[in-house]
């Protein structure tokens, strides 16, 4: 079910697990919060999880979306979750914001360029260490739990119609919205570009006003949003290609019976291959869409900005270095 108009949360709003159907099994209601507008790839994705979590459990389970970030920037989304559900009970985040949460290691998969390219996502993701790295933020105590990831695509620069980012050099000086977490401010720092903390609510109009020279965002973020509109110079430097992951807040899932925890993971699962079965077409599609809205798309060597990053590397993965090299090798 997606819920497509602003809402009034209240912070003590209980959450709703104690319904009981006929045949006297629970039914529950989730609010799931998703920061990206209807249509989104991601959004969408939301979508199909509430379908099959409905599906398999003869609507017992029922995940509400709230698209657009009507429940709040990602960390809001996240303590939410901390302090036990009932405003959001699940959402979509992105590992390049973990970081700040105290998850070392799924921040491994957001450093600069740390994930190659969309087979190499899918070997890691589908791996062992995908697996452990899954059961991070429940092991180390953060009051969530991760159920599934998801592919957005990797993530690139774009400008206002006066700045070209051709090379690693045109990034000096340029003032970017990154997303404000210390992972991505640090990957910006190295690239000489001067962070800018707009909220990502406010990025369309802090384009237009000149507020920031550009910002970065994955195809689906890019031409969902319009910001070909306003920053039409659109960089392929695919600087970062960061897992999303759905969590759900612990104290919730732990009032969830074994048996329905069983079916949102199955429905995360599912939802993982329609997501990849869909994102690479949607990519190649979108591209062509930014193109012919009038945006110039731009190849760039990639080596000059791995070389820039390598300090960030370093500074994420000290102690973690037989993790990064698992990584690496698959």
């Amino acid at each position: 079910m997606k819920i497509k108009f602003p809402v009034l949360i209240a912070s003590f709003c209980a959450l709703a697990l104690v319904g009981l159907c006929q045949a006297g099994q629970k039914t529950y209601t989730f609010k799931y919060a998703e920061l990206n507008p209807n249509g989104h790839i991601m959004d969408e994705c939301g979508d199909k999880f509430a379908e099959l979590a409905s599906r398999k459990s003869s609507g017992r389970i029922k995940i509400e979306v709230f698209p657009a970030g009507q429940l709040g920037d990602e960390k809001t989304m996240y303590q939410s979750l901390q302090m036990g559900g009932g405003a959001i009970d699940i959402c979509r985040g992105n590992t390049n914001s973990l970081g700040d949460f105290g998850l070392k290691k799924l921040t491994l998969f957001a450093l600069p360029f740390m994930l190659r390219d969309r087979d190499h996502f899918w070997k890691v993701i589908n791996s062992e260490i995908g697996d452990e790295f899954l059961k991070e933020s429940q092991e180390i105590g953060t009051g969530m739990v991760g159920l599934f990831y998801l592919d957005e695509g990797a993530r690139n620069f774009f400008t206002n119609k006066s700045v070209k980012i051709t090379d690693a050099g045109s990034l000096k000086g340029l003032k970017l919205r990154v997303p404000t977490n210390d992972l991505m401010t640090d990957t910006a720092t190295a690239l000489g570009v001067q962070s800018t903390p707009i909220s990502f609510s406010e990025l369309y109009s802090a384009l237009q006003t000149g507020t920031v020279d550009g910002a970065e965002q994955p195809h689906p973020g890019y031409y969902s949003n319009k910001f070909y509109e306003v920053a039409p110079n659109y960089s392929l430097t695919g600087h970062s290609y960061a897992p999303s992951i759905v969590l759900m807040s612990e104290d919730v899932w732990d009032r969830v019976d074994p048996a329905d925890q069983a079916i949102l993971i199955e429905a995360g699962k599912e939802t993982e291959a329609w997501n990849r079965a869909s994102i690479e077409r949607l990519d190649n599609e979108l591209l062509d869409n930014i193109r012919a809205a009038g945006a110039t798309v731009i190849e760039v060597d990639k080596a000059p900005f791995i070389k820039a990053t390598e300090d960030v590397i370093r500074k994420y993965a000290a102690g973690l270095d037989d993790y990064v090299k698992a990584i690496q090798s698959k």
